[in-house]
């Protein structure tokens, strides 16, 4: 078992910012607001991460095609919280993101 951050790729015409507020209702069910990007990283291509805040919505509702399309044959999504002290200790992919956001609550 692993985590990773929700995310996805960018459709045409959008903004990296607008795919992540599109990804985070998909796979999570909350809209939030995107504040800034916390870095660009190399890991299967080039991901940008943004630290966002949740506005409204309810976690775990996420109706994305992770959830609905049976023939993806990709495991399974589950949607959890962890508390960020254990970003660490667990296998967090990519890993250097999960450092960056665990320094930021010291």
């Amino acid at each position: 078992m692993y985590y990773v951050f929700p995310g996805g790729g960018i459709e045409e015409g959008e903004t990296p910012e607008e795919a992540a507020k599109r990804e985070a209702f998909e796979e999570l069910g909350v809209e939030v607001k995107v504040h800034h990007c916390m870095a660009e990283i190399e890991f299967n291509g080039t991901q940008s991460f943004f630290l966002s805040e949740i506005m409204e919505g309810v976690f775990g509702t996420g109706q994305g095609e992770e959830y609905i399309d049976k023939k993806r044959d990709r495991g399974t999504y589950l949607p959890v919280w962890v508390d960020v002290n254990r970003l660490s200790s667990i296998d967090v992919k990519p890993k250097e993101m999960a450092l960056k956001v665990e320094a930021l609550f010291p």
